[in-house]
Formats: structure tokens, C-alpha cells, sequence
């Protein structure tokens, strides 16, 4: 009776299973390096940001506001639904920041060239008479796209108490879901603020997949 040899040495991979598992080394190293930087070596994590204007800690969702147009209609309620905006908080009196401010919004909007419509300028004034004071200082001739609106709203349910009260003429820029979770205080270098405004805004409209 013959009997055969039985070879119980372990045979290789099929050489595609090899590249297979080469591939997938290539593919998790990154990732499994990245995990354990930021998970087991904290203190190399990077704490800095790339934006110009002040991030908050949290978006802050708009509330209910009750603003109302130069007649007296109320504005839509969609208002700060589906766009970017951009929204000056007016005191009084539009005073030279107030209307620098307000330049400084209508040049970086412009320098947005096609993207310039998913971004809306809203100015907010306390009241009726503060209203008709700005129409007249920032009038439709120069600022065409700019939305001037009264805020009617009772205690604690205004702009001014919602965006930062010590900031009259920042520029607050809330994201087309209505969150407030950027701002841009007034600047003595206006040419600053007009790149780092308009650098900030490029990224997120290009981010962002809202048209």
C-alpha cells in the first residue's frame, strides 16, 4: 500500500489577499494615528483656529424677534431661514461707527461676486424712530440690499438683549438654520476686517451646502 505525503506546512496568502491587507494598513494608519494623538496624547492637539471673527462657545439659536419694516408690517418669519446673514444691531442714532459698520457689511458682500445672493444684510434699529433716523442715513441709493428693520419686540425679547449688548455696532453673523454663533466687533483697520470678514465668509460658503 503507498502512502502519500501530506504537506502540513502553512501555505502562503493568495497574493491578492496580501494586497488586500496592504491596502487596508495604508488606509487605517492615518486614522489610527490620528485617534491615538488625540486621545492618548492630548496635549498635541491643536487649540488654534483659522477664523477671523469670534466664534461663541455654542450657536445660540434666534428667538421669536418681532421686527418690523419701515410701514410697520411685520418682517417674514423665515427671515433668517435658508440664507447667511450678516445683521448690524443699531442704536439711536447711526452714528459713524454704526455707518462705517455698514460699509464695511455692503463692500465685503459685493466682493462675494455671484455668491453675494445666499448672504443678507439686515440692520435692526430699537424702534420706529430709530428706523427712519438710519433709512435716512443709510438710504437705498447706497445700500440696496440692505434690510432695515424696527425691533417691536417687549423686554427681553430683543435684538439688542439677544446679540451682545456691549456690541451696538458688531456685525453678527447667524448660519441659515437662524443660529447666532459668530461676531465681528468694530475695528479702527477697516481693511482688515474687509479681508478677514470676506476670507471667513468664502470658506463657509463654500462648506456650506445651502444655495
Amino acid at each position: 500500500m503507498t502512502i502519500q505525503a501530506v504537506n502540513t506546512e502553512p501555505q502562503a496568502p493568495p497574493r491578492n489577499r496580501k494586497q488586500f491587507l496592504l491596502l487596508l494598513a495604508i488606509f487605517l494608519m492615518p486614522v489610527l494615528a490620528a485617534y491615538a494623538v488625540y486621545f492618548l496624547f492630548p496635549g498635541l492637539r491643536p487649540t488654534g483656529t483659522t477664523n477671523y471673527g469670534q466664534l461663541l462657545p455654542q450657536a445660540r439659536p434666534l428667538p421669536a424677534l418681532e421686527l418690523r419694516d419701515a410701514e410697520g408690517k411685520p418682517a417674514d418669519a423665515g427671515l433668517f431661514k435658508g440664507k447667511w446673514s450678516l445683521v448690524q444691531v443699531g442704536t439711536a442714532d447711526c452714528a459713524d461707527t454704526c455707518r462705517g459698520q455698514a460699509h464695511l457689511s455692503r463692500q465685503v458682500r459685493t466682493a462675494l461676486a455671484l455668491n453675494a445672493r445666499r448672504l443678507q444684510r439686515i440692520y435692526i434699529a430699537p424702534d420706529a424712530e430709530a428706523l427712519a433716523a438710519a433709512k435716512a442715513l443709510l438710504p437705498p441709493a447706497e445700500h440696496p440690499d440692505l434690510l432695515l428693520l424696527a425691533d417691536a419686540g417687549a423686554a427681553g425679547n430683543r435684538a439688542a438683549g439677544f446679540f451682545l449688548p456691549g456690541q451696538p455696532d458688531a456685525l453678527y453673523l447667524v448660519d441659515p438654520l437662524g443660529n447666532w454663533f459668530m461676531f465681528y466687533p468694530p475695528k479702527a483697520d477697516q481693511a482688515a476686517d474687509f479681508k478677514g470678514i470676506g476670507k471667513d465668509l468664502k470658506k463657509l460658503l463654500n462648506q456650506s451646502q445651502v444655495d
